[in-house]
């Protein structure tokens, strides 16, 4: 991370009078090196690398991530034609303007040109699912104020792989007959997370390593389990089930966090009303979270009533890996016919106030990735329907 005025000494040491910026929020891959490249080239300018590391999109690399695989880049370019240095900023995603906005920062960081992209800082599409700025918008804003801007605008030109020519062209300079390669950003991105090849042609080796290592397939995943039911439903018999079986496996530290264990460990302070349970599920979710986030296993086994809460949960955990709601539908009456406490009883005594099922809802999981009725299975059984589950999504081999 450099100021612009250690940037402006930097430039002035090397001798640089003429340099290009080039910003991105992405890992470089090989068509973005030859891209950045040939702009310098063209411009007849050194060239740096100005990646933000501040907030992007949401589901975007993480920049310690994207900074190892610029580190990796850096090689590529020629000797003493290429730096880099992270730009503490966060993208607006707001398109035109935010290109008119990043070049004037590059300017104030002593860059005379400046790279503007397909649809740069752009949004996306609208709530209509049209694109909410065209392509080419920023480019044309930018003309419109270059001078007025005082750095002059480099277009972003599409690099394509010509495979009868083994080397990247601009798009305009295919000919006919020529055979385009083409993996898309999805197909990429399929691609890493199932472990499957990525041609060489697309990026470099290291890069693509590196990534794989922030990134694995999903088998390498961490993930969570989360049951939810009645009391008396099951749960943790089945929770308890599937930890001896992953356990077996060996392939992953496993941790279970079970209504009873948490509410003695972890929320002793805690009442069970709504906001206190809320409080609760949410506790545990953040604690599977970070579980999962080191890829191990979570297995939890609340009561977990509201759908709210529940939804909150697994947005927490699905950023860093794999969520499984699993819902034990066992009817309350079997319930009820198990509950050696009597939690039921004195619930409907009017004894207990706020217990699930009885004077507060619980509210029915609408899409559980499984549903289970331990009226009709076994803990046993049970267990193995769910790792016949992670199996099929991929989580384990």
């Amino acid at each position: 991370r450099d100021t612009p005025s250690e940037l402006r000494g930097r430039f002035r040491k090397l001798g640089w009078r003429r340099v290009v910026a080039f910003q991105t929020r992405n890992p470089l891959h090989r068509a973005h090196q030859e891209l950045t490249f040939r702009a310098a080239r063209e411009a007849e300018a050194n060239l740096l690398i100005h990646p933000v590391v501040g907030m992007t999109k949401p589901g975007d690399i993480d920049h310690f991530t994207r900074v190892r695989c610029y580190e990796h880049v850096l090689a590529e370019y020629p000797d003493q034609t290429t730096t880099l240095s992270l730009l503490n900023l966060a993208m607006r995603m707001a398109g035109p303007r935010e290109a008119l906005w990043h070049a004037i920062i590059r300017k104030n960081f002593g860059c005379t040109h400046f790279i503007v992209g397909r649809d740069h800082a752009g949004p996306g599409n609208d709530r209509n699912g049209q694109p909410f700025y065209g392509p080419y918008d920023a480019q044309e804003l930018y003309k419109k104020h270059e001078h007025e801007l005082g750095i002059t605008m480099v277009p972003f030109k599409e690099m394509v792989y010509v495979e009868n020519k083994a080397e990247y062209l601009a798009a305009d300079e295919t000919e006919p007959g020529d055979k385009v390669a083409i993996l898309s950003g999805a197909e990429f991105r399929r691609r890493l997370r199932e472990g499957l090849e990525i041609p060489e042609w697309f990026s470099f080796p290291r890069v693509v390593e590196e990534l794989r290592r922030a990134h694995p397939p999903k088998h390498e995943q961490g993930f969570t389990v989360f049951f939810t039911g009645l009391s008396g439903s099951g749960k943790s018999t089945i929770a308890n089930a599937l930890m001896v079986k992953l356990l077996e496996d060996g392939g992953r530290p496993v941790t279970l966090l079970d209504g009873d264990i948490v509410r003695k460990n972890l929320s002793s302070e805690l009442t069970f009303s709504k906001e206190h349970r809320d409080l609760n599920i949410q506790r545990i979710g953040f604690v599977a979270s970070e579980i999962t986030k080191n890829r191990g296993i979570a297995i939890c086994a609340p009561i977990a009533p509201y759908t709210a809460t529940r939804r909150l949960v697994r947005e927490m955990i699905s950023r860093h890996g794999g969520f499984i709601e699993v819902y034990v539908s066992t009817p309350i009456e079997v319930c009820e016919s198990r509950d050696r406490k009597g939690l039921y009883a004195k619930a409907r005594a009017g004894i207990l106030k706020g217990f699930t099922g009885i004077d507060d809802p619980y509210e029915v999981p609408e899409h559980p990735e499984i549903v289970i009725d331990t009226e009709e299975l076994s803990a046993d059984l049970a267990a193995h329907r769910v790792l016949i589950t992670l199996e099929k999504l991929g989580y384990l081999r």
